[in-house]
């Protein structure tokens, strides 16, 4: 396979950073087998969710992207996630695509946390695509951020390596008869984003549910945003989920501002696999007078899983 072009962003609480870069893989392959086309999400359920989704061509065309969590030290820690996305690439004998690649980028000086550095690393990425609406691999994304004046290195980040598995989910899922289903469900929302959910205490608690969404406002443009519910009781097949949070973020002309946002999850258990919607609303304010200089809204989303 011939160089296939991605992008990279870092996210630390509300600032982004971006890189386009190649990357490249074995030998293009044939039309794939019946069935295997569609888009597909999901991701992992580790000590955070891990989201990633794909489409796939029936010609074995692929796109991918990743929303990761990733741990940085000394610094940043947790709070820094890394999105990769892959674009016109093609799926190999068997289904199968694999690639690394480096990458080194100057993030620009405005970004708060990470301003000024320059990001160096190296994304691995591998899928396969099997019978059944499924698909699985691994990914990792590895990045040192270094003090471009002095050259001294300032955190290293490493999401680990990730194996991850997705679904496609059909329009049946979480349709019919009511059951509850403890397990990981995978799937996607009507906007080609990434679902997952972990259910415990035999189909009584969604211990976490999570989705990314992308909206317009000034921290998230070009960017997805991963929300999560935590610990959500399931009452006759049925569940429901709120939160809040702010996000800081300078904008390019250096104007400071807070991004309040507010969100609702919802959902039900089916004869197989669960069905919901999602929907999140940003006010976006200047931070030096509290003024309002802007909003952005997902609209209703729908989501479908499956485990």
């Amino acid at each position: 396979m011939r160089g296939v072009p991605l992008a990279r962003r870092s996210c630390l609480t509300a600032a982004m950073a971006a890189v386009a870069f190649a990357s490249s893989g074995g030998a293009a392959s044939a039309d794939l087998p019946p069935g295997r086309s569609g888009f597909y999400g999901g991701g992992a359920v580790r000590d955070y969710l891990q989201f990633v989704s794909l489409r796939v061509q029936p010609r074995g065309g692929l796109t991918a992207h990743t929303t990761l969590v990733t741990i940085c030290t000394p610094r940043f820690g947790d709070r820094l996630t890394e999105s990769v996305s892959l674009r016109n690439a093609r799926l190999g004998d068997g289904g199968r695509y694999s690639a690394t690649t480096s990458f080194s980028h100057e993030v620009e000086p405005g970004v708060p946390g990470i301003g000024g550095l320059r990001a160096d690393g190296t994304i691995a990425f591998s899928a396969r695509v099997v019978a059944g609406g499924r698909a699985r691999g691994e990914v990792r994304v590895r990045t040192t951020y270094v003090d471009s004046a002095t050259g001294a290195e300032v955190s290293r980040c490493d999401t680990g390596r990730i194996a991850w598995s997705a679904r496609r989910a059909p329009r049946t899922a979480g349709a019919g008869t009511a059951a509850l289903q403890p397990g990981t469900h995978r799937g996607s929302t009507d906007r080609d984003e990434p679902f997952l959910m972990r259910v415990t205490r035999r189909g009584k608690l969604v211990r976490r549910a999570g989705l990314t969404a992308r909206v317009d406002c000034p921290s998230a443009v070009g960017l997805p945003l991963d929300v999560v519910a935590h610990r959500v009781r399931v009452r006759r097949a049925r569940f429901a989920a709120a939160g809040r949070f702010r996000r800081p973020f300078t904008q390019s002309d250096g104007t400071e501002v807070v991004e309040s946002y507010s969100w609702e999850l919802r959902g039900r258990f089916g004869q197989t696999g669960a069905r919901g919607t999602f929907e999140l609303r940003g006010v976006v304010r200047r931070r030096s007078d509290g003024e309002r200089v802007g909003s952005c809204d997902t609209g209703t989303l729908a989501w479908r899983a499956l485990r």
